[in-house]
C-alpha cells in the first residue's frame, strides 16, 4: 500500500458576521429621497428603494404567509423598463421555513414549480449556477434543511447563502471537508461531492443522490481518470472510465483526475474504505445553504468588482443587517417591457429593498419566482421567464409553510375574468363597472396563514352597486363603492368604481387572424363612458351574433375565445351587442398568397432617392429568387446627415385585389442595416400609408419578409412603392437590394362597419372659445419647410398660419414640433426669421422640437443653439404648462431627468393652491388615431405612464389635466379617464388623413377657464366635471368655403345643410373635427326644433346638420370657419 497522500489545498474559510448596512436612496413619482429613507428592517419596502434612480410605475403586494409579502412592480430608469418580484421573509416571525429544494437528485433538472410542489412550498426563487449544457448539477453549495450537505466544491463557487439553526441568514463562503481513508491508513482528500467536474488534480465523491447522468461526463475527455466504487464501504472496482449506470443505494463512487486518479489507485479491490465528509467545522451553524456567484451587496455596499456591464434578466437574495429579513428578487429582462440589469444595478437594488448582504443566482432563463396568492393551495409563477416558460435547474430556495388551523379567517376578493392573468396584466379596470353593466367577483377563503379554508361568503356592498350572492355586481349609478364578502367574523373587501352610462364599445382588436382550425384567437369588449373611461364588458353582459357554422366563439376569462370550424380560406364577422350599442370585428382563417406583381418589368418601375443631390437610386435587371428576372435598387444614402431614403416606386400605382392582410416580397439583402418599408393608399385618402417589411436589413442573400396590414384600412389599396430609409446621421453607405414577386397574403373579403365616432365635447363645433372670460393661446405644429426654398409653398402656409393665430389676439403661440423639416443651420436660422418677423414679439412664442428638428444633425443641438433648452415649465394665469422634448420618440429618449422634471411638476401643481389646471405639450402622441398607429410615442409604456399620471393627477386633485400633441398628420380630440387628448394636424404639409376624418392644414385655438374649480372628491374617480375648463377650436386654412342650403322649405319640412372647406385640392366637411361658427337672422333658432321659440321662421341644428321650417317667412344662415363666412338665405312657404 501506498502512504497517505493529500490532494489538493482547500483555502482559507471566509465564513464571516454581518456588518453594517448602508441604504441607497432613489426616486418615487420625481421626488428624491435620501439613502436612509431607502432602507427598512421592518414593515413594507418603501416605494423609494424599489424606484432607485427612476420612477416606481406600478407596485402590487400581497400576502403569501405571515410575515411574507410578495411585492410585483414596474419602474422606469435612466436605461429603460424593468419589471420585477420581490418576496419579502421575515425569518424571527416563523410564518414559514426556508430550505433547500431540488429534484431528488443532483444532476437532471425540473422546473422550479415540481420542485417546489415536491415539498409543499407556497413560493421560491431558482437556485445555484450550473451545468447547464451537461448534466444539469449544480456548481456550488446545497444544504437541506436538516444540515444534510448533497453537493459542494472545496474550492470554487463557496459563496453561498445560509439559513443558520438559529433561524437567522447571512452570505458566506462555505467549503466542502472530506476524506476517504482505506484500512491502510491511507488517506485522500476529497475536493468535490457530487459536482458536476472534479477539480483539477482532485477527487470527488459522488453518491446515490447524484442521479442518472453517466459519471463519464464529470471527466469528459480527460486522459488520466480513474473512478473507484465503494459497496458498503468496500472497494468492488477500480477503472479507468468511470460508470455511466447510476449508484445504488448502498454504492459510493470516487472519481479522480490527474493526480487524484494516481492517488486513487491506492485503493483496491477489497479494501475498506472509509468515507467522512461535510462542511468545516466553522460552519457548524449552517442549516440550510444555497450557493451563487458574485456576492451582489457586502456591509451594505456594492463591491466594487461586481461587474456593471450585461443586461440580462436575474435572481438574487439578501439579507438585512441582523439577518432576520431576507429578500428574494427577481427581475425579468431580455423583454421589450424589461430590459433586464447589471449586477451591480442588482446589488444597488437589493441594497435599496433593505439589504445588507446579497448574492446573486443564477439568472437569464433560469430565473423564476412562485407565489401563492391567498387561499391557494399552491404557488404559481409570478415573474416572466425569458425562455417563454419554466426552465429545467437543478435546484431553488423554497419556503415551506407552517401548517394552519384550516379554520376560515378571510376572503381575497377579485374580479373572476382576470383572476388568472399574468404578472404583467393590468388588473385596475377589473375594479370598474360601467352603470347598467356586471362584474363577477370571487372569494376565495383562507385561514391565519393564507392557506385555503372553506366557508361560503355572504355578499354585501354600498348604494352604488347591486350585489347577489354569486358575487354578480351591477352598477347602479356612477360613484366609488366597498363590495364585502363576509362569513362571521372572516371577510374580504374589494373597492370598485362604477363609471357612468356606455356611450360606446370597442373590441380589443378590429380583427382575429387564425392560422387554421387548430388555432384560437382572444377578444374582449370594452365599454366607454362620455368622459372616456373605460373597462372591459362580463361576457354575460354581451349578445353575440355571428355564422356559427364558420366560427366556435365561447366565453372565456374577461372576452371571448373563437376558433373557425374548417381549414377552408374563411372571413365573417362578429357582431358584439350591449344594450343598443354594437360594435364588430372580423375573424379570419386560411391567407391565401396571391402574387400581384413579379417585379421583373423596368417600364413599370422607377427609382429615385432623397435628399435629391445626396442621396441616389438606380434600378436595373437581375436574376429572381427561383431563377426568373427580377429588379435590382442601386442606392447611396450618403451626402447628407438627413435622412435619406432610395426608392422603387411602381407606375402607375397597382390596386391591390381583395382585402390583405399582409403584403410581402423577395428581397436579396445587402445586410448593410437599412430600415425596408413599403408604402401604399387605403381608399379613404390622405397621405401613404407606411408599412414595415423589416427593421433592419441584416441579411445577405435571398429572404421573404413580410408586413401586416393593420385592420382599419379603407380598402382597395393602391401600392405605391418600396424602399430603404436611414435615420441615423453617422452611418453613410452604398449598396445592392433585389427585389422579386411582390406578394399578398388574403382571406375572404368582409364587411365590418368601422368604429363609432367619438365626437369629443372639448372641440368647439357651433361658436368660439371666446367669451366667458377665457383666455387664449394658439398652437400650430408640422409646417416642415426647408430653406431649399424660402419662399416655398410650406414657407407661405407656416406665415399664413401664424397671421391667422396671432390675429386672434393669443396671449402666447405654441410651435408644437415639425415647425421645420430638417435642422441644418440653415434651416434653424429660416425658422429663426420666419418666428421673428411674422411674431415681431407682440406675444411669447414657446417652440416644442419635434422629431424634424433633430433630422440632420441627428440631435437638437443646431436647434438648441437658437432656441435653447428643449424642456420648460411655466404657469399662466392658473394653468401650468409643461413642455416636453419627444424628439427622439419618446421622452425617455430625449432625457431622463425631463421624466423626473415632469412628476415633480405634477406633484407640486397638486400642492399649489394658485394651479388649477395642467397641460402637458409635447410632438408625439400618445395615440396615433390612424390604423398604422406609426405616428406615436415609440414607447407604449411610457405612453401609458403619462396618462395614469395625468388621471392619478386629475383624480386626486380635481383639477384639469391634457397632453396635447401633433406629429401624427391628424386633427383630433380624445380624452382617456378624463384627461383630454386633443391633437393638431398640420400647419404646412399634407395631411396624413381623409379630409372627413381630420386631415386637413391648419392650427389650434385654445380657450381657457381661469374660474374652473376643482372636481368634487366624491366624483373624480368616474367623472370629469371640471371638462369645461379647456375648449378648443381646430381651424382649418380656409382658401373659399362652401355652403349647400335648401332654397325654400314648406312648413314643417327638413332639409339638409352642408358646409366645406376648400383647401388646394382638399374638400373639408365642416363637421368635427372642424371648428365652426353657426349664425343666422333674427327669426332663424340655433338648436334643435323642438327647442324652438314660438316666433322662429326655421330652425338649424348644426349637431344634425338639419334645417326646419316652422312657419312661413324668410331667414339668413350662415356659417363662419377661421375668420371666413358664407351665407345662404331660405324661404319657407306653407
Amino acid at each position: 500500500m501506498a502512504a497517505s497522500v493529500h490532494v489538493g489545498e482547500a483555502p482559507v474559510s471566509l465564513f464571516r458576521p454581518l456588518t453594517t448596512a448602508i441604504g441607497v436612496g432613489g426616486l418615487l413619482a420625481g421626488v428624491m429621497v435620501s439613502p436612509s429613507h431607502a432602507q427598512t428592517t421592518d414593515g413594507p419596502i418603501p416605494d423609494a428603494g424599489i424606484a432607485g434612480d427612476g420612477v416606481l410605475t406600478t407596485r402590487e403586494d400581497s400576502p403569501v404567509a405571515p410575515g411574507v409579502n410578495y411585492t410585483s412592480f414596474e419602474r422606469l430608469d435612466p436605461k429603460g423598463w424593468q419589471r420585477g418580484d420581490i418576496l419579502t421573509t421575515d425569518l424571527d416571525k416563523h410564518g414559514v421555513t426556508v430550505d433547500y429544494v431540488n429534484t431528488g437528485k443532483v444532476s437532471g433538472g425540473t422546473p422550479l414549480s415540481r420542485q417546489l410542489a415536491s415539498r409543499g412550498a407556497i413560493a421560491g426563487v431558482n437556485g445555484d449556477f450550473f451545468d447547464i449544457n451537461d448534466t444539469t448539477a449544480p456548481l456550488g453549495v446545497g444544504i437541506q434543511r436538516d444540515g444534510r450537505l448533497i453537493n459542494a466544491p472545496a474550492a470554487g463557487h463557496n459563496d453561498t447563502a445560509v439559513i443558520g439553526k438559529d433561524g437567522l441568514g447571512q452570505i458566506a463562503q462555505l467549503f466542502l471537508q472530506g476524506s476517504a481513508t482505506d484500512d491502510d491508513a491511507t488517506k485522500l482528500e476529497l475536493t468535490n461531492l457530487n459536482s458536476p467536474a472534479v477539480n483539477s488534480g482532485g477527487i470527488g465523491l459522488y453518491t446515490p443522490e447524484w442521479g442518472d447522468a453517466a459519471r463519464t461526463r464529470t471527466v469528459d475527455g480527460l486522459p488520466t481518470v480513474r473512478e473507484v466504487i465503494l459497496r458498503d464501504g468496500v472497494v468492488v472496482s477500480s477503472a479507468a472510465t468511470p460508470g455511466t449506470t447510476p449508484l445504488a443505494a448502498n454504492e459510493q463512487a470516487l472519481i479522480g483526475r490527474e493526480a487524484g486518479a494516481d492517488a486513487l489507485t491506492a485503493f483496491e479491490v477489497g479494501d475498506k474504505v472509509d468515507v467522512e465528509y461535510g462542511l468545516r467545522p466553522d460552519a457548524a451553524n449552517v442549516a440550510v445553504g444555497i450557493s451563487g456567484n458574485y456576492q451582489l451587496a457586502k456591509d451594505g455596499v456594492v463591491p466594487a468588482d461586481v461587474p456593471d456591464a450585461d443586461l440580462a434578466p436575474r435572481t438574487a437574495v439578501g439579507f438585512d443587517k441582523d439577518g432576520s429579513r431576507m429578500f428574494l428578487l427577481t427581475v425579468d429582462g431580455r423583454a421589450t417591457g424589461s430590459r433586464g440589469l447589471s449586477l451591480k444595478e442588482m446589488g444597488v437594488l437589493m441594497i435599496g429593498l433593505g439589504a445588507d448582504d446579497a448574492l446573486n443566482l443564477d439568472g437569464g432563463g433560469s430565473s423564476t419566482m412562485l407565489a401563492r396568492s391567498p387561499g391557494e393551495a399552491g404557488p404559481h409563477v409570478v415573474n416572466d421567464p425569458s425562455d417563454g416558460g419554466e426552465r429545467l435547474i437543478p435546484n431553488g430556495l423554497g419556503l415551506l409553510p407552517v401548517k394552519g388551523s384550516g379554520k376560515l379567517k378571510g376572503y381575497q376578493v377579485e374580479a373572476l375574468g382576470t383572476a388568472a392573468d399574468g404578472p404583467d396584466a393590468d388588473l385596475s379596470r377589473s375594479s370598474r363597472v360601467l352603470t347598467g353593466l356586471s362584474r363577477v367577483l370571487t372569494a376565495t377563503g383562507h385561514d391565519e396563514t393564507y392557506a385555503p379554508a372553506t366557508g361560503t361568503p355572504y355578499w354585501f356592498a354600498g348604494s352604488n352597486v347591486r350585489v347577489d350572492q354569486q358575487g354578480v355586481v351591477t352598477g347602479r349609478r356612477a360613484g366609488d363603492v366597498v363590495v364585502t364578502a363576509a362569513r362571521g367574523s372572516a371577510n374580504g373587501r374589494f373597492p370598485m368604481t362604477v363609471l357612468g352610462t356606455p356611450t360606446r364599445l370597442a373590441p380589443s382588436t378590429r380583427q382575429v387572424s387564425l392560422a387554421d382550425s387548430a388555432a384560437k384567437g382572444i377578444f374582449e369588449v370594452d365599454g366607454y363612458d362620455a368622459d372616456g373611461f373605460s373597462t372591459w364588458i362580463e361576457p354575460r353582459d354581451v349578445t353575440l351574433t355571428y355564422d356559427p357554422a364558420v366560427v366556435k366563439v365561447v366565453a372565456k376569462g374577461n372576452g371571448f375565445e373563437v376558433n373557425v370550424l374548417s381549414d377552408d380560406a374563411v372571413s365573417t364577422v362578429v357582431t358584439a351587442e350591449v344594450g343598443d350599442l354594437t360594435t364588430q370585428l372580423s375573424v379570419t382563417a386560411g391567407l391565401t398568397s396571391t402574387v400581384v406583381d413579379e417585379v421583373d418589368d423596368l417600364t413599370k418601375w422607377a427609382a429615385n432617392a432623397v435628399p435629391v443631390g445626396a442621396a441616389t437610386a438606380s434600378r436595373s435587371a437581375a436574376e429572381g429568387h427561383d431563377g426568373g428576372q427580377a429588379i435590382a435598387l442601386d442606392y447611396s444614402l450618403t451626402g447628407s446627415t438627413a435622412t435619406r431614403a432610395a426608392y422603387l416606386s411602381q407606375t402607375p400605382q397597382q390596386t391591390l385585389p381583395g382585402q390583405p392582410q399582409k403584403l410581402g416580397a423577395w428581397v436579396y439583402g445587402d445586410g448593410k442595416g437599412a430600415w425596408l418599408r413599403a408604402n401604399a393608399y387605403d381608399a379613404a385618402g390622405g397621405t401613404a400609408q407606411t408599412l414595415n417589411l423589416a427593421a433592419t436589413v441584416d441579411w445577405t442573400g435571398w429572404k421573404y419578409v413580410e408586413a401586416d396590414i393593420p385592420p382599419g384600412l379603407a380598402m382597395p389599396l393602391r401600392f405605391w412603392r418600396i424602399y430603404v430609409v436611414e435615420t441615423v446621421p453617422t452611418r453613410q453607405y452604398s449598396g445592392r437590394i433585389i427585389i422579386d414577386d411582390l406578394t399578398v397574403r388574403s382571406a375572404p373579403p368582409v364587411t365590418v362597419q368601422p368604429p363609432a365616432k367619438v365626437i369629443d365635447p372639448m372641440v368647439v363645433t357651433d361658436g368660439t372659445v371666446t367669451g366667458a372670460g377665457r383666455w387664449r393661446f394658439a398652437v400650430m405644429s408640422d409646417a416642415q419647410f426647408t430653406s431649399d426654398d424660402p419662399n416655398s409653398d410650406y414657407v407661405k402656409q407656416a406665415r399664413r398660419t401664424i397671421r391667422e393665430a396671432l390675429a386672434q389676439h393669443p396671449d402666447f403661440l405654441v410651435i408644437n414640433g415639425d415647425f421645420v423639416d430638417r435642422a441644418f443651420p440653415n434651416d434653424i436660422a429660416l425658422a429663426k426669421q420666419i418666428i421673428d418677423e411674422e411674431v415681431a414679439g407682440t406675444v411669447p412664442v414657446h417652440y416644442v422640437p419635434g422629431n424634424h428638428e433633430s433630422y440632420g444633425p441627428g440631435d437638437l443641438s443646431e436647434w438648441s443653439k437658437v432656441f435653447g433648452s428643449p424642456t420648460s415649465t411655466f404657469d399662466h394665469k392658473g394653468t401650468r404648462f409643461i413642455l416636453r422634448d419627444s424628439s427622439l420618440g419618446s421622452l425617455r429618449a430625449g432625457g431622463f431627468d425631463q421624466i423626473r422634471d415632469l412628476r415633480a411638476q405634477l406633484d407640486d401643481a397638486a400642492r399649489n393652491k394658485s394651479i388649477r389646471n395642467v397641460v402637458v405639450m409635447a410632438h408625439h402622441p400618445i395615440d396615433d388615431p390612424s390604423p398604422t398607429a406609426n405616428s406615436q410615442l415609440g414607447d407604449r409604456k411610457e405612453a401609458a405612464m403619462l396618462v395614469k399620471w395625468l388621471a392619478d393627477f386629475r383624480a386626486q386633485t380635481g383639477k384639469g389635466a391634457a397632453y396635447m400633441a401633433a406629429h401624427a398628420g391628424t386633427f383630433a380630440a380624445t380624452r382617456t379617464d378624463g384627461v383630454l387628448l386633443p391633437l393638431t394636424g398640420n400647419s404646412g404639409k399634407s395631411p396624413a388623413a381623409a379630409p372627413d376624418a381630420g386631415g386637413f392644414t391648419g392650427w389650434a385655438l385654445v380657450g381657457i377657464d381661469p374660474k374652473a374649480t376643482a372636481a368634487p372628491a366624491g366624483e373624480r374617480k368616474w367623472s370629469a366635471p371640471e371638462r369645461s375648463w379647456f375648449q378648443v377650436e381646430l381651424r382649418p386654412h380656409v382658401d373659399s368655403l362652401e355652403l349647400a342650403a335648401p332654397a325654400t322649405l314648406h312648413r314643417g319640412e327638413t332639409g339638409t345643410v352642408a358646409a366645406t372647406v376648400v383647401q388646394d385640392e382638399r374638400r373639408v366637411p365642416v363637421a368635427f373635427p372642424v371648428s365652426s361658427d353657426w349664425f343666422g337672422s333674427a327669426l332663424l333658432h340655433i338648436g334643435p326644433a323642438n327647442t324652438a321659440p314660438f316666433w322662429a321662421v326655421a330652425s338649424y341644428d348644426p349637431a344634425t346638420g338639419k334645417v326646419t321650417g316652422i312657419r312661413p317667412g324668410t331667414i339668413q344662415l350662415g356659417v363662419t370657419v377661421n375668420g371666413v363666412s358664407k351665407s345662404s338665405t331660405i324661404e319657407v312657404t306653407w
